[in-house]
């Protein structure tokens, strides 16, 4: 690794903001048009939702990748008294990447079951308008 180490670090933090930043317009986006799916019981909006939760867990798991990554490159290549840990101690991630892995599990199971909402609903709640013979044409 040559030349100035702060352009890298600073690169991978403008990743994670920016994936961060895509991941939640893409996700309150789905939220938008998954309530709107159900309200109106449109099969197409709720799939639509399903596949925006996906494309926003795609956009979470980039920015944790890129933010682990940050960290670790950043942990390596200072010395360890700069950041106070004594030899003895190893870094680690807590409750914060803890919850946004969760996080991210919980928006791609939202994905799958909207995805599969529209073909996993019951037939009976499908109902079929016959128009009378009048409407169709004939007389």
């Amino acid at each position: 690794l040559s030349g100035p180490v702060w352009p890298k670090i600073w690169y991978l933090r403008r990743m994670t903001a920016g994936f961060v930043s895509m991941a939640v317009s893409i996700i309150i986006f789905g939220w938008v048009i998954g309530v709107l799916g159900c309200c109106q019981q449109h099969d197409l909006m709720q799939y639509v939702a399903g596949l925006l939760f996906l494309m926003g867990g795609t956009c979470c798991i980039i920015s944790l990748c890129t933010c682990v990554a940050g960290i670790n490159f950043e942990l390596s290549r200072y010395p360890r008294y700069l950041y106070g840990l004594p030899e003895d101690i190893s870094h680690g991630y807590g409750w914060s990447m803890f919850c946004a892995w969760g996080g991210l599990g919980l928006t791609l199971l939202a994905g799958f079951l909207c995805t599969l909402a529209p073909s996993l609903s019951s037939p009976l709640a499908r109902t079929t308008v016959h128009k009378s013979r009048h409407e169709n044409g004939t007389v």
